[in-house]
């Protein structure tokens, strides 16, 4: 695990923040299933530091896979990197902030949806939102 300011200017972070504000909703849920599964590593790469609330660690870990969980998967790509975890309760603020992203998005795609579709969407915001609840306070926040 490496500690050093979180690189936000990874072309992948950015292509995924800028699929998430996308009005395709195929690139939406395509986001947010890649987002949910890189912060879903970060919590569980961060769960066992010293100082870190292991138990909260979790809840972000298991958060972002039930959300993830509800989304269909990508058709291609990789997985996004999470080699920069920048040190504090700080380091964990871009990735909280991906998780409120992804929950934004997925509220705003549910607009205009199915009574199911928009149910489905609206809960893997709800579990976008709880994961980023759990990741803030990791850290002593």
């Amino acid at each position: 695990m490496l500690y050093d300011q979180p690189d936000w200017g990874n072309p992948m972070l950015s292509e995924t923040k800028s699929m998430l504000a996308s009005s395709e909703p195929r690139q939406v849920l395509v986001a947010s299933w890649d987002a949910l599964d890189v912060t879903r590593r970060v919590a569980s790469t961060v769960t066992w530091e010293a100082g870190s609330d292991e138990l909260q660690a979790l809840a972000a870990s298991q958060s972002c896979m039930a959300g993830r969980a509800l989304l269909p998967l990508p058709g291609s790509g990789r997985p996004l990197e999470a080699s920069v975890i920048e040190a504090g309760p700080e380091g964990l603020e871009p990735w909280v902030e991906l998780l409120h992203e992804v929950r934004d998005a997925l509220v705003r795609l549910s607009d205009g949806q199915s009574d199911e579709a928009r149910a489905v969407l609206v809960a893997a915001a709800g579990h976008a939102d709880a994961g980023a609840v759990a990741l803030a306070t990791v850290r002593g926040h």
